[in-house]
Order: C-alpha cells, then sequence, then structure tokens
C-alpha cells in the first residue's frame, strides 16, 4: 500500500494531497496544470514537499530516488541512442528475468539489438516499460504516457499496460488528462485540480461525482462493468451482461467470459418511464434515480443506479418537469450500441 500525505510542491507551495494507493492501477486525472506531474515528481523522489510523509508498505520511502526502487515512464521516451534496445533495458544492471524475457512479454523481442532512432513512439515507450520492469519496482508512475503516441497506436499500447498492471501486486499509478484513458485502466481514480484531490474513490463511483470539461474533454461518460455472456455469429453482436440485466454490442474482438467496461456517453442516453416498443435503440437497463443535479436553467444531469453502478443521462431541465422524475423514481435507460465504447 502506498500512502501519501504530503503538502506543498515545487509548483505550488499550498497545493495539498491525501490519499492511499493499493496493488493495480490508480488513475490520476486533472486538467493541464493541475498538478499531476507535480504529484508525480514528488513520489518518485524528484523533488520533495514542503512538509509530509510518503510510505510504502508502512515504510517512510528513502528520501533519494535512486533508492526508492521505483519503475517510472515519462511522456517522453528518454533512451539512451547509442545502447540497443536490450542495453536500454538493462542499463548495466541484472533483472530478475532477463531483458530478452521482458522483451518478449512487451512484444518487441524482434528489436532487441535495434537502436532508438530506428523505432516508433509506441516502439520506444514499450522500450521504457521494460527498463521500469527490469528493476523489479515495488511502485510503478506513469507519467502520460500516450500523450506523444499517434492515436492509431494508442489502443495496442493501453491494452499492454492494462494486460500487465491491472492485476499488479504493486500499486501503479498512472496520471493522464484524458478520462478515456482512465476508464480504460483503473480500478480507481484520484481527480486533482489546482493542486487539491477534488474527488478519489473506485473508479466509477468517482467518475460518477466528476463534471465539466476539465475533466471529461470529449464529453461527460459513464461507466459499467459486464461479462460476455453470448455471442450472435449471424449479426455478429456481443451479449453483455450487466448484473441481471444485458445489452447487445457489436462483438468486435469479444468472446464469452471476457470482461469488458462499458463507456457509455451522457448525452446520447434517453430516459423513460417504462420500457420502450418500436424503436432502434436496443438497449434498455432499468435503473432508479439517484440525484438530479440542475446546472443551469436549461440543463441537467439525472444520474441512475443500475445494478449497482451509476450511469449519468443529460437532458433538458424542462424534461424532468415535464416528466414529473424524481430521486426515488424508477427509470429505463435508454441508449444505442453506437453509443458505447
Amino acid at each position: 500500500m502506498l500512502e501519501v500525505k504530503i503538502k506543498g510542491t515545487r509548483g505550488n507551495p499550498s497545493a495539498q494531497y491525501q490519499f492511499d494507493a493499493g496493488p493495480g492501477i490508480t488513475a490520476i486525472v486533472g486538467p493541464s496544470g493541475a498538478g499531476k506531474t507535480s504529484l508525480l515528481r514528488v513520489i518518485a523522489g524528484l523533488d520533495h514537499p514542503v512538509s509530509g510523509t510518503i510510505s510504502l508498505g508502512g515504510i517512510a520511502m528513502p528520501q533519494r530516488a535512486e533508492h526508492r526502487q521505483i519503475g517510472m515512464v515519462f511522456q517522453e521516451p528518454r533512451l539512451l541512442p547509442h545502447y540497443t534496445v536490450q542495453q536500454n533495458i538493462e542499463l548495466g544492471r541484472s533483472g530478475v528475468i532477463s531483458a530478452k524475457q521482458l522483451a518478449d512479454q512487451l512484444g518487441i523481442s524482434d528489436l532487441i539489438e535495434r537502436f532508438p532512432h530506428s523505432l516508433s513512439g509506441g516502439e520506444k515507450q514499450r522500450v521504457m516499460i521494460g527498463r521500469a520492469l527490469f528493476g523489479a519496482p515495488k511502485l510503478m508512475l506513469f507519467d502520460e504516457p500516450l500523450s506523444a503516441i499517434d492515436p492509431r497506436l494508442k489502443a495496442d499500447l493501453l491494452t499492454l499496460i492494462r494486460t500487465h498492471f491491472a492485476q499488479a501486486n504493486i500499486p501503479v499509478l498512472y496520471v493522464t488528462h484524458q478520462m478515456e484513458e482512465a476508464a480504460q485502466l483503473a480500478q480507481n481514480l484520484i481527480a486533482i485540480d489546482q493542486g487539491k484531490i477534488v474527488a478519489q474513490g473506485p473508479l466509477a463511483q468517482t467518475m460518477a461525482q466528476l463534471d465539466g470539461p476539465a475533466f471529461f474533454e470529449n464529453g461527460i461518460t459513464s461507466l459499467l462493468s459486464g461479462t460476455v455472456t453470448a455471442i450472435d455469429a449471424e449479426f455478429d453482436l456481443a451479449t453483455i451482461g450487466v448484473g441481471a440485466q444485458h445489452v447487445d454490442l457489436p462483438r468486435k474482438a469479444l468472446n464469452v467470459g471476457d470482461q469488458v467496461r462499458l463507456r457509455i456517453w451522457a448525452r446520447d442516453v434517453l430516459l423513460s418511464k417504462k420500457r420502450l416498443e418500436g424503436v432502434s435503440a436496443r438497449n434498455q437497463l432499468q435503473g432508479e434515480i439517484e440525484t438530479i443535479r440542475l446546472f443551469d436553467r436549461s440543463q441537467a444531469d439525472v444520474l441512475v443506479r443500475v445494478e449497482g453502478e451509476i450511469v449519468r443521462a443529460r437532458v433538458m431541465a424542462k424534461t424532468i418537469a415535464d416528466l414529473q422524475m424524481v430521486v426515488g423514481q424508477s427509470t429505463y435507460v435508454v441508449f444505442k450500441s453506437a453509443s458505447v465504447e
């Protein structure tokens, strides 16, 4: 368990952070300038807080960065140009497993003898991850590692990071300003703004507390977890069990038994007092209105609890009045498959 309780960073002397992070991925999100990288640098030992403590496994972390046994992956790959991929992973160290074994796990075994100038951005970041893992770290830190990666390559790297670290037995902090990345990777979420934590906790629950473009650059989404229960080969559809209910989505590469996370755009969710018939939107989940948030005179967010998780719908304020929506009322959330990622 990583325990952080600090005040003041180099960029913001009034910053204040207190949180715990257990094994697996904890995403730290916030707008540019919120203090995400400054926080990570303090945890890594590259900078020091004005006051406070950082401990790992109940033991205070050493003052010097090189003694903290941390693996860190930066925004820009920091590879030595005159070293091969293998040499960049090893850096003259001996590891628990060999650099070649790591390279194989990271899908870069065929690059082991190449030099950085011949690698793509995504390949360089895989080498950086290999270097970080080679030292058998007790804590992993990612500082927006995909910010400079071609969007076409991001999906593969997200899959790689999720595969290697979601079930890790060490804490993994993943800093990003894109909620979409956090939603795909993390079990827990810490949202910061102006040097302060504004929300923290389990991913879906914490996402439901946040609002606005500071945290949702591309639009507000909700998160549902489910399991693939059936495949319709004729129409290439996957049925996803969400608690006792289900949704249908394009199959893509899904197979029965796969665990999935569904991100649903709030702007695309309809609400109905009863199940609809004769509509093109295939997915209708019954839930209960938990919160109604009026954020201006014309619009509101309705948060509906569905199978223990929150789905958010952005609707007109007049719709709430017309349908006489109240907290505790049963409702159906309705959405097309195209509204889910």
